[in-house]
């Protein structure tokens, strides 16, 4: 059974990161916009060209980390209760993914504009979803909190004033 586990791990993985490089790369330019759409076959990935910018639509299970449903771009999950195999990791991303104050990529809020790909949220979120990973301690929670906090550097935003200075979160022990 580990073999197995480990086959169908590592062939997935093989396709995730891959697409964590695509999206440093392309996610940070206004030239292509990144629509992950649950309809989008593996086998049809395409590129359309629309005026001056590009759309690249990604099945949204592609950049879904493997043996979870919640950690990546959007989710998989039937309901807010179903989870993957890893489980405690899951239930982190999900309650991050659920964060009630966000800001979207190249949208404003709080007289804040996001200039990123990358949704952006409140520093409290960041900071649970930081402990939660931690607290879980395994191979895939330490794995999912070095890319999201290290190799795609995630900011967040908090109302406070004045600013002392500066938190960056890295995942390096």
């Amino acid at each position: 059974m580990w073999e197995v586990f480990r086959t169908q791990y590592h062939t997935k993985m093989r396709y995730f990161f891959p697409f964590v490089i695509f999206s440093l790369i392309y996610g940070k330019s206004n030239c292509v916009q990144i629509i992950w759409d649950n309809n989008v076959d593996f086998d049809s990935v395409e590129v359309e060209e629309l005026g001056r910018s590009d759309q690249v639509r990604m099945p949204n299970w592609f950049f879904i980390f493997p043996g979870t449903k919640w950690c990546g771009a959007g989710n998989i999950a039937e309901d807010e209760n179903d989870f993957g195999e890893f489980r405690d990791t899951d239930k982190c991303c999900r309650n991050h993914d659920l964060c009630p104050d966000i800001i979207e990529g190249y949208q404003s809020k709080h007289n804040l504009t996001n200039p990123s790909f990358f949704t952006r949220l409140n520093c409290e979120c960041d900071e649970e979803f930081h402990k939660c990973l931690k607290s879980v301690n395994s191979r895939v929670s330490t794995q999912i909190g070095q890319i999201y906090f290290t190799a795609l550097g995630t900011q967040c935003y908090r109302e406070d004033y004045p600013i002392v200075s500066c938190k960056k979160y890295s995942y390096l022990p």
